[in-house]
């Protein structure tokens, strides 16, 4: 006897996962990028962003989950010293997501002026010459977009050196004096619907 296949394509998806607890996954979308690039000019003030993904949520209750790693570094015969700090800023789509909304702490820490500190999702300690190899920098946060239309959720790398602006590099080793230092990484994304 032949079997039929009942396609979903014309069920509405409320109907499909009405009856799932809060917390269940309803949907995943990833993205990956295993390719090198180069980033000019970049700062805490001036963010380029790496990797995005785009995802619609199936009701306004729900929530996205934002998981993945950026692999940066700096390229090397564009600095000197050793960077402040790489870090990781998210956004969906225009609005910075993800970060502290007061430096008022850090001033109070180390008792001097933070006003020119900038708040990031998550940074990555630069051991000097080691920021020429990519550092694989992770994010992990729970967003509620509280839309049912396309949400674009945008992955942005930062470098950092008392202010100014250097080469950010995506994925690749920034120095290379023999093969064997010369490396290729991945930066991922992954955002996952999460029932509310």
């Amino acid at each position: 006897m032949a079997l039929t296949q009942v396609k979903n394509s014309g069920l509405n998806t409320s109907v499909i996962t009405a009856g799932l607890p809060a917390g269940s996954i309803l949907q995943t979308i990833s993205a990956t990028d295993g390719t090198a690039e180069l980033f000019t000019s970049t700062d805490s003030g001036t963010p380029e962003t790496i990797i995005s993904a785009a995802i619609t949520p199936s009701s306004s209750s729900n929530k996205v989950l934002i998981t993945g790693f950026l692999s940066l570094g700096v390229l090397y015969s564009n600095y000197s010293g050793r960077l402040d700090y790489l870090g990781v800023r998210l956004k969906r789509g225009s609005t910075v997501i993800g970060e502290p909304a007061s430096l008022s702490t850090l001033t109070t820490v180390h008792g001097g002026d933070a006003s020119g500190a900038r708040p990031m999702h998550s940074v990555s300690k630069d051991a000097g010459y080691s920021a020429s190899r990519s550092n694989s920098i992770p994010f992990h946060f729970t967003d509620s977009p509280n839309t049912t239309s396309e949400t674009t959720y945008n992955i942005q790398g930062v470098i950092e050196k008392e202010g100014a602006a250097y080469t950010m590099i995506q994925n690749g080793s920034g120095y290379n004096y023999n093969n064997d230092e010369g490396h290729l990484a991945t930066c991922n994304l992954t955002l996952m619907e999460i029932k509310g």
